[in-house]
């Protein structure tokens, strides 16, 4: 009887042992999942970090390109500017330079029309300059023998007639 209990009893500890070795199986197997799950974490986490670094690089680099591309366009909008402001210079320069070869030609045009003008007038004042001075010369010259002839007649009144032979020797006295 007693062999039989010892026997149950030692089936009953092999049974314990059993389980107890069946529950640290699972137990190591849990562990081990466990452990498996968290190298499995692990690896995604490395992949995501990648994956977020290269999404990183891919967007300085697009930030870089896109910086390159709005230097580049700003460097064409200045030499468009700059290219524009030339334009307007030169535009500048030829409408002074047209207006000045204008301004130029209308005071030709001036100066011929004044020319011809003080020609017109030279002439006319001219003539009428000798006209003036044709008359003021008639009257000089008919004051002057007013003149003469006035001078003549006071002579004729004031000295009685001469002889001949005084008359000759006064003028020779003269000479």
């Amino acid at each position: 009887h007693r062999d039989k209990k010892r026997d149950k009893e030692k089936v009953k500890e092999k049974e314990k042992a059993k389980e107890k070795e069946r529950d640290q199986d699972k137990e190591k197997e849990r562990n081990w999942d466990k452990e498996k799950e968290r190298e499995r974490d692990k690896e995604r986490h490395r992949d995501k970090d990648k994956e977020k670094d290269q999404e990183k690089e891919r967007h300085k680099d697009r930030e870089r390109v896109r910086d390159k591309d709005r230097d580049r366009d700003r460097d064409k909008d200045r030499e468009k500017n700059k290219e524009k402001e030339r334009e307007k210079d030169r535009e500048e320069v030829d409408q002074n330079k047209e207006k000045y070869d204008v301004m130029k030609e209308g005071e030709k045009d001036r100066e011929k029309i004044k020319d011809k003008e003080g020609e017109k007038d030279r002439r006319e004042k001219g003539d009428k300059e000798k006209e003036k001075d044709e008359k003021k010369e008639k009257k000089e010259q008919e004051r002057e023998k007013e003149r003469d002839d006035k001078k003549k007649k006071e002579k004729r009144s004031r000295t009685p007639p001469r002889s001949y032979s005084s008359s000759r020797r006064s003028r020779s006295s003269s000479r």
